[in-house]
C-alpha cells in the first residue's frame, strides 16, 4: 500500500488503535508498506494490517493504516489483500477453554483433598 497524498502522512496505529508512528516520505519510514489483509475495525471503517509491526515510534504486536488513506501500489497484482481473519473470536475461545480447564483442574483438587482428609 502506499499514501493517498505523497507529500502528506499517514498514521501507523496500533493494535489498540493508539499512534505509533507514520508513512511519509523523508524523514519518516516510509510512504509505502506492505500488507497482509483488511479488516473492518474502528469507526466501522476498513483498514490494512501491516506485515510487520516492528521498527515504529512505539511497540507493537500489530499494525494498521487507514484503507481510506493508502491504495495498493498495483491495483489487484498479483490480488488484492483478503479479508483478516476474526481474531478475536479465536482469542476469547481460547479464554473460554483456558478457565473452563481450571474450574476442572480446581474440583478434581477438591475432591482429592476431600478424599486425602477423610482417610485420615
Amino acid at each position: 500500500m502506499t499514501m493517498n497524498e505523497p507529500e502528506g502522512t499517514v498514521t501507523v496505529y496500533n493494535q489498540d488503535h493508539v499512534p505509533i508512528g507514520h508513512l511519509g516520505p523523508s524523514p519518516y519510514q516510509s510512504p509505502s508498506v506492505n500488507v497482509v489483509c483488511r479488516t473492518k475495525a474502528w469507526d466501522d471503517a476498513y483498514w490494512y494490517r501491516l506485515l510487520n509491526a516492528e521498527g515504529w515510534d512505539f511497540p507493537a504486536t500489530t499494525a494498521y493504516v487507514s484503507a481510506d488513506e493508502t491504495h495498493e501500489l498495483n491495483p489487484g497484482v498479483p490480488y488484492p489483500p483478503p479479508d483478516c481473519a476474526n481474531v478475536g473470536c479465536a482469542r476469547k475461545g481460547g479464554q473460554i477453554a483456558g478457565g473452563g480447564l481450571l474450574a476442572i483442574w480446581a474440583v478434581a483438587a477438591a475432591a482429592a483433598w476431600r478424599r486425602r482428609s477423610g482417610r485420615s
